[in-house]
This record gives C-alpha cells, structure tokens and sequence, in this order.
C-alpha cells in the first residue's frame, strides 16, 4: 500500500469482530479505522470521514446493507466509487453473485484470516488510489 493516510470503516453488529477487524487493519501504515456497529450508523461516518475502504458484515439479514449500499452507490452517503469487501458467513455463488449485483466489490469467508484482510484491504485501497489518480489526471487535461 502506498505510504499516506487511509480511511477505513468496519460496519458489523459484532463488537468482537469489530475489534478484531481494526486491530488488524489498524496496524497498517497510516490506517485510521472507525467502527459503526450498523449500516445506519455508518452513514454519518462516511460523510465526515470519506473513507478509503468500507467493511460490512454480509452476514445474517441483508436489509439494512442493501440499503446502505443503494444510497452509497447512488452517491448519496460519500464516495460512490468507495471499495466494499464484505464478510460472510458462506461463499456460496448465490451470495457473491448478490454481493457483486448490489454493489460490493469482493467478498471474504468467515472465519477470517488476519493475512487475507490484510491483502484484499490493501488490494482494494490501492486499486482505489490509482483509479482516482487516474481520474484526477485526466480532468487536469
């Protein structure tokens, strides 16, 4: 990951795994993580503090997700094009086939490992930086 300051927003309903997932992720160079423990709580979140990456608990009753997505991706609650890696309790085609159509970008099995956060979090976070570097440069020209 690129040196300068990131973002980061966990959105579970779990304090634990809140927890866990911003230890981990906290310890990345220049990582600034905020829990919100729902997507409702988070909406606030994402206009104050614009993150980098968001982290949604995929697991149990949607509904709440589908809609926090739908006004994210509609531009509504911060950046549109923010990445989402999402965490679910099964990979099965049904649920990533659902994730990807309501606007999550990769989804990640639970039990989590700490070195598959780490590498899908610092993927999407640079894929992220270099696309709106390439968007700020093209509307310099």
């Amino acid at each position: 990951m690129a040196a300068g300051n990131v973002c980061i927003i966990i959105v579970d309903d779990n304090a634990h795994m809140r927890r866990l997932i911003g230890t981990v992720l906290g310890a990345l160079p220049g990582a600034e993580v905020i829990e919100a423990r729902s997507p409702s709580a988070a909406r606030a979140l994402m206009v104050a503090h614009r993150p980098h990456l968001v982290i949604l608990d995929w697991s149990g009753d949607h509904t709440d997700g589908v809609l926090f997505l739908h006004h994210l991706r509609r531009g509504e609650i911060g950046r549109r094009d923010v990445p989402v890696l999402a965490l679910s309790r099964t990979l099965h085609h049904v649920v990533l086939e659902q994730a990807l159509e309501i606007g999550i970008d990769e989804v990640i099995g639970k039990p989590i490992s700490a070195m598959e956060m780490i590498d899908r979090a610092t993927t999407l976070i640079e894929f992220d930086r270099r696309r709106r570097e390439r968007a700020d440069a093209d509307a310099a020209e």
